[in-house]
């Protein structure tokens, strides 16, 4: 017995009727998408045939390609996918990218095909919490979109009831804990969308929507691997800080300082690392042409905050070890004699925080000797670069 125009059949082992089996492709870049496209392969098949269509037997493939996560054009991630559709023979296909994307003034979150049957889905645009379900509800509503494709209906011929189930507006469902509105659909579709192919565009609010666009983009960044590297910058401001704390000046000034000026010194110290580390690895992105302009103001962002949130998670660390030595080794006696008042644990972390950003300071000069490569892989345009050389339409999953 034939299937459907492009689904197979196979024969169910007690019954004649047919079971149709429909190839879903996910196009995956390296990373974070790449990982979170291994989870959704094994949960789709259950999940597609409980909201989409529980007569098919789903078929998930996936495949890692470096250039689905180095191209920041949306026409080249469609058909990058298309590409990996026809040569692996799959029915449907997702791109799963790491990139922002923007189009016609949108900062877009998926785009889909009707007439190649594929999609693309920009993980960062999901934000940086709960971004797995997110992933997953996004490309089971993309499935949706495409599911008439397979029998050959067109954005032309499409109707409401071709499609399984309610048409969902919104890509991602609205909770009660959600503060941020959801991405909603496109409509009606702009030129750029007519030029592209693209039958239906789902797009994010503009300020909310690019909130979650950094904090995507600072996940996809992963700042917490740079931690390690930072071992010797951090071996060289504790033992910084060690001579600190035998400054018994340093107590009395510490101590009269005040919460403010504290806080501030922090501030510089934590700003002096940041700036060592971009410019001593050459992180900062400078554009090529004024279209560039606004992929290097966004890159350059995210590298700061990346880089900020590595340095203060470095800071907290140091400001704890410091703490500990000062408690250990600062005589309270000695200490109370020194300031002439009562002395407690408020006054031993306010000796600590001074000499943890003293410190800092000091340890940003060791920062040069570090790993170069784990610090140039926490930023976009490098991982972009790095992708371009290495992989492209059938690069090493």
């Amino acid at each position: 017995m034939s299937g459907e125009v492009h689904g197979r059949t196979v024969g169910a082992r007690d019954t004649a009727a047919p079971v149709r089996v429909v190839d879903l492709g996910l196009v995956c870049a390296p990373d974070i998408p790449e990982k979170i496209g291994h989870r959704l392969a094994r949960e789709l098949p259950s999940l597609l045939g409980r909201m989409v269509d529980d007569a098919v037997h789903w078929k998930i493939s996936l495949v890692v390609d470096p250039l689905t996560g180095s191209d920041r054009d949306a026409p080249e991630l469609l058909d990058a996918c298309h590409q990996w559709a026809l040569r692996e023979g799959w029915d449907v296909a997702i791109c799963l990218t790491d990139l922002p994307l923007y189009r016609g003034g949108h900062l877009v979150v998926a785009d889909a095909s009707l007439s190649r049957r594929v999609a693309g889905l920009s993980l960062p645009v999901l934000g940086a919490t709960r971004l797995h379900p997110r992933a997953r509800e996004a490309v089971v509503q993309l499935v949706h979109e495409l599911y008439p494709a397979l029998d050959g209906k067109t954005a032309e011929t499409r109707r409401e009831e071709d499609l399984p189930g309610p048409r969902p507006r919104h890509l991602v469902r609205r909770r009660l804990a959600e503060l941020l509105a959801p991405f909603h659909r496109l409509h009606p579709p702009d030129e750029d969308m007519h030029r592209l192919g693209v039958d239906t565009r789902f797009v994010a609010p503009r300020m909310r929507g690019h909130l979650r666009l950094w904090a995507g983009m600072i996940l996809a960044n992963r700042p917490w691997k740079l931690f390690p590297s930072f071992h010797r910058s951090l071996a060289a401001a504790f033992a910084t800080s060690a001579y600190v704390l035998v400054l018994p000046t340093i107590w009395s000034f510490a101590h009269h300082l005040g919460w403010v000026r504290l806080l501030g010194l922090m501030v510089v110290a934590v700003c002096a690392m940041v700036v060592w580390i971009i410019a001593a690895h050459h992180l900062w992105e400078r554009p090529s042409s004024r279209e560039d302009r606004h992929w290097s103001l966004l890159y350059n962002g995210v590298t700061v905050l990346t880089i900020a949130i590595a340095v203060l998670f470095s800071y907290t660390v140091l400001f704890v070890l410091v703490f500990l030595a000062a408690w250990v080794f600062v005589p309270e006696g000695y200490f109370r004699s020194m300031v002439g008042e009562p002395v407690g644990p408020a006054d031993y972390a306010t000796l600590a925080w001074m000499a943890t950003s003293l410190a800092t300071i000091a340890g940003a000069l060791g920062v040069g000797l570090e790993d170069e490569e784990t610090v140039l892989r926490a930023t976009y345009g490098y991982r972009q670069r790095l992708r371009n050389r290495t992989g492209g339409y059938g690069g090493e999953p």
